[in-house]
């Protein structure tokens, strides 16, 4: 996803002030977006070629200023879409961590 077209689908302003400006007001998250029904969010996983990535779920409302970053290519030759999203300092977010379901308590037994 371009950086034009997710401004766009988001009418996202571009920022009009120095960079300073901008690092005062908000923070950066970089990863590639996400698929999600939710028009008014959008979803950003971390490092998509990492076996350990993140999402980072913002609400549009929240964006500052989105910039296009270069893409990292794939193994079998594709390549990822990687965006930097500026988000308003204080403003609530979520992480999701995805993670990988067992019982450890049995492990536990074992190693104690």
């Amino acid at each position: 996803m371009e950086q034009q077209t997710l401004m766009s689908q988001y009418q996202i302003e571009p920022y009009r002030g120095n960079l300073k400006k901008l690092q005062q007001i908000a923070v950066a998250f970089a990863g590639s977006p996400q698929p999600i029904p939710d028009a008014d969010k959008i979803l950003l996983l971390s490092d998509p070629l990492s076996q350990h990535a993140q999402f980072f779920e913002f609400r549009t409302a929240d964006i500052v200023y989105v910039e296009e970053c270069p893409s990292p290519t794939m193994p079998d030759g594709s390549t990822v879409s990687m965006l930097r999203v500026w988000v308003k300092k204080g403003t609530t977010a979520l992480r999701i961590v995805p993670f990988h379901v067992q019982d450890t308590a049995s492990s536990m037994r074992e190693f104690f």
